[in-house]
């Protein structure tokens, strides 16, 4: 004698399906949304050592002008992108150079990731025409 089974009833499948996939989906979409920002942050952290680097090479400029300038560039374009923020400045008769170190803004607990950009060209100076002697 054989039994049949009753028809399985499928209600609540989709509540189930949902509950297990929904998390994973979100999970993704942060990682998504993490790692533009961190492209971001990389971005802002290089175009400020650039505006630095471009202020701390002009004819009679000082590292204090770059260190002013890549700081404004670090507040104007994103102020929230990097957390501990530092700008250094080093200026030689030749190069100078800008270093920006930050820790990018997370969205992910336990998640940081440090920063570090630097940009560097020569210096603009006045170099005194060599004279030939006859």
């Amino acid at each position: 004698m054989r039994r049949e089974h009753p028809e399985r009833s499928e209600q609540g499948d989709t509540m189930v399906q949902t509950v297990i996939i929904a998390p994973v989906l979100f999970l993704l979409i942060m990682f998504v949304v993490q790692f533009a920002l961190l492209a971001h942050a990389q971005n802002v952290a290089e175009a400020a050592a650039q505006e630095g680097v471009t202020a701390a090479r002009r004819f009679g400029a000082t590292d204090a002008d770059g260190r002013t300038k890549a700081r404004d560039s670090l507040s104007s374009l994103g102020p929230k992108m990097l957390s501990n923020q530092t700008v250094t400045v080093d200026r030689t008769q030749t190069t100078a150079t800008v270093t920006i170190r930050g820790q990018a803004l997370s969205l992910i607990p336990g998640f940081h990731r440090n920063i570090t950009e630097t940009s560097s060209g020569p210096v603009e100076r006045y170099v005194a025409p060599e004279q030939d002697n006859p």
